[in-house]
């Protein structure tokens, strides 16, 4: 955006120009190099619990100097510690994570602690940021979560996918690593680069010799490719899961066998339906594709649902015991 900006000035568009000045309230600036400019609009903040790892911070600084952002560093830990000191306090007990003994309860809990204070934490800033430097004005709060987290409900209510406006709320993982590593080429940007090969994880968890142990694909029990394929199958194609099913026989019919199939698709649609509440709170995205699930716009549906799904099920079920039954005839009759 910055670098259209300035071709823009460039070539002499008074209103862009204006629309500028207003932003930055700088009655005679005149943009010249898009990473200065991008440096007045856009801070990025990395927001590093004793959770997370160096990697990431890295590639967080790596790319807010290339793209000239301007970057703040800190720590939520002394938040995190208070708001759970505060319910040890009343209650007397302290949770703990999983992998120190704490409950599933637990553990959860404490990951979700992180995620929503780092939305508190954005939107102080997005508040007093400019005014800490000296600069008039305020802050939009961008969102990160996209589309296949929506999806599948794989994000915290009133977290990071919590903000004012989503720029990639309409693009699932695999159409927005694309996108990226379109960016990587064309804007010469190589932080991209290591951004998209590093596994994608929520880093809420306690590391493991200062590794990464979580990451979204074995927490949700699924590919992002794979739900690629699931949230354009429910929303364009219009299917349930007897029909999902029925499509994804065929298209993955060199992959997975019947049975497979059927226990993919009810996975899905079991955390679909548990988690579609999720979207009824979901910030605004940028509408990109007709895959988006954005509850209050694009898709609009019912957001309480029979987990169990028990006729589309038993109808799954009952297609995938016919399926093996001719298989084994047919396996007879070879004999």
């Amino acid at each position: 955006m910055c670098r259209q900006v300035c071709e823009a000035v460039k070539t002499g568009n008074q209103e862009v120009l204006a629309d500028v000045r207003a932003v930055v309230s700088q009655a005679s600036y005149t943009p010249q190099d898009p990473r200065e400019l991008c440096g007045r609009l856009l801070t990025t903040c990395y927001m590093a619990s004793e959770n997370s790892s160096q990697d990431t911070s890295d590639r967080a600084r790596e790319l807010a100097q290339q793209i000239g952002s301007h970057h703040i560093g800190l720590g939520i830990d002394p938040a995190v510690k208070a708001v759970v000191g505060i319910f040890s306090l009343v209650t007397g007990k302290r949770p703990l994570f999983a992998v120190h003994g704490g409950s599933s309860r637990e553990n959860l809990a404490l990951q979700n602690v992180q995620a929503r204070l780092r939305m508190v934490i954005a939107y102080l800033f997005a508040q007093l940021s400019l005014w800490s430097r000296g600069a008039p004005g305020g802050l939009l709060v961008l969102g990160s979560a996209n589309v296949d987290e929506s999806l599948l409900g794989y994000l915290t209510k009133y977290d990071c996918s919590s903000a004012d406006i989503n720029p990639i709320g309409g693009i699932s993982k695999t159409d927005l690593r694309a996108f990226i590593q379109f960016c990587v080429e064309r804007f010469q940007l190589p932080a991209l680069q290591r951004i998209l090969a590093a596994p994608a994880t929520a880093e809420l968890e306690p590391l493991a010799d200062g590794q990464v142990s979580q990451t979204d694909e074995e927490d949700m029990g699924m590919t992002y490719a794979e739900l690629s394929v699931y949230g354009t199958l429910r929303k364009v194609a219009k299917t349930g899961p007897y029909s999902m099913f029925c499509k994804l026989l065929h298209l993955w019919r060199d992959l997975c066998s019947p049975r497979q199939v059927a226990d993919k698709v009810k996975q899905f649609f079991s955390k679909y339906s548990l988690n579609r509440h999720k979207t009824t709170t979901l910030t605004p995205g940028y509408h990109a594709e007709r895959y988006s699930p954005d509850d209050n716009r694009f898709d609009l549906r019912p957001f309480l649902y029979r987990a169990g799904w028990p006729w589309q099920f038993r109808c799954i079920e009952n297609q995938v015991l016919q399926l093996e039954r001719r298989e084994r005839q047919d396996v007879d009759g070879v004999d």
